[in-house]
């Protein structure tokens, strides 16, 4: 058993409490789960790479579930989105998949959420790849395979600070006013197993939508910037700085910890406006249409960060799409050509400042993924002396010219 059959009978043990047992699909097994009345799911592929977990005989939810979770980014993705959906939507792929998780008897996490929602439902899993803050995703189906919503359950520490996070999140955001931005509507809070569970609205994304272009995530960036009063302020004097070199000493004795505390300490002095981030904004996050921008996942939103954020990580891990040194090595101009774009002028960023905004972004960026591990859990950005520490050195000496020579 590896990591990833370990984790899956760990998240068994989360959404069903009666547990799950992976096993084949074969006769033995299924009549084991018939005499004790429980549900077989399907692995995708399989139970050493679990990616969604679908249910092996609701061909409806299972189609609609590989459908929805698709990235769909190359052709390679859209063939293989479209083989798997042909399999379920033939009845073929329970024969051609041979993992099962089988789940016994008893009250789910199906049950639990047809009572919140009150109404009839089925679901489909993404567990997505291994990441220190991967918890399951659960697609809300009718019966007919029309979409409800989508769950998100903690398993840990983390992904509980996460879900409440995200929790007040949407709850704020019900209250803000986007022009062009569409959020997700918060249906149900609670808890689920003693973790903790929310229950959120499908946005319309689908074969109208696209990943945006330059001018509307800008466009969207600067909305969500304005969801906190955007607020001028010497970097000394804010309340962000403050609050990031304490992220940062709370990482203790970690060697990656007082170059980052030197890094902050060397930046110029400058003038930066300061609003609201969501966070996390990638391709994965956000779909757009010429009018309007359709954004999910707010589980990081801050109302306090140097105005631009959300570009650079939208555009950093565009760049390292194909690799993360080359990558890298491009964002540290397309993001510097992003900030001195006329659209982020509206929120006050500056052209002597914008290498500093890059810089307070990777030290931010890099006291994240420490304090949440992410190092640990192999993620390609994760390996902060690779190539963030490097890059910031570079940034240092930019803004230090930028602040100098500022026109």
């Amino acid at each position: 058993m590896n990591s990833e059959t370990t984790y899956l009978t760990d998240l068994a043990a989360v959404l069903w409490p009666c547990g799950g047992l992976l096993g084949p699909g074969d006769r033995g097994m299924r009549h084991l789960v018939r005499r004790d009345r429980g549900n077989q799911y399907l692995p995708v592929p399989n139970a050493r790479n679990p990616r969604v977990i679908l249910p092996a005989h609701d061909r409806a939810a299972a189609t609609r579930g590989i459908a929805s979770f698709a990235q769909g980014h190359s052709f390679r993705e859209r063939m293989r989105t479209l083989l798997l959906t042909g399999a379920f939507a033939t009845g073929l792929a329970p024969l051609l998949l041979r993992d099962r998780l089988y789940v016994g008897a008893g009250p789910g996490i199906e049950h639990a959420l047809a009572l919140a929602l009150d109404r009839e439902l089925a679901i489909a899993i993404h567990v997505g790849p291994p990441r220190a803050n991967r918890k399951p995703v659960l697609l809300l189906l009718t019966p007919g395979g029309r979409t409800i919503g989508y769950a998100k359950v903690a398993v840990n520490d983390l992904t509980s600070r996460l879900v409440r996070s995200e929790t007040r999140a949407l709850r704020h955001l019900a209250d803000s006013r986007l022009r062009d931005v569409t959020v997700p509507r918060l249906l149900y809070e609670g808890e689920w197993n003693g973790h903790p569970l929310l229950v959120q609205e499908a946005l319309p994304v689908g074969d109208q939508t696209d990943r945006p272009t330059r001018r509307q995530l800008l466009r969207c960036v600067t909305q969500i910037v304005g969801l906190a009063r955007v607020r001028r302020r010497r970097l000394s004097d804010s309340p962000y700085r403050r609050t990031l070199e304490e992220r940062i000493l709370r990482l203790g004795a970690r060697p990656e910890a007082s170059p980052l505390r030197a890094a902050l300490r060397r930046l110029p002095d400058v003038h930066i406006p300061f609003g609201a981030w969501h966070g996390d904004l990638t391709r994965w996050n956000i779909a757009s249409t010429a009018r309007r921008a359709f954004v999910w996942d707010w589980e990081r939103l801050a109302m306090d960060a140097p105005a631009g954020f959300d570009a650079l990580h939208y555009d950093l891990n565009e760049c390292v799409q194909a690799g993360v040194h080359p990558g890298v090595h491009r964002w540290l101009e397309s993001g510097s050509r992003l900030l001195r774009d006329p659209l982020m002028s509206e929120t006050g960023v500056r052209s002597h400042t914008v290498s500093t905004v890059m810089a307070l972004y990777l030290i931010d960026l890099a006291t994240r993924y420490l304090h949440d591990r992410q190092d640990e859990s192999g993620g390609h950005l994760a390996a902060v002396d690779d190539w963030l520490l490097p890059a910031l050195d570079g940034l240092q000496e930019r803004a230090a010219h930028e602040a100098l020579h500022r026109v």
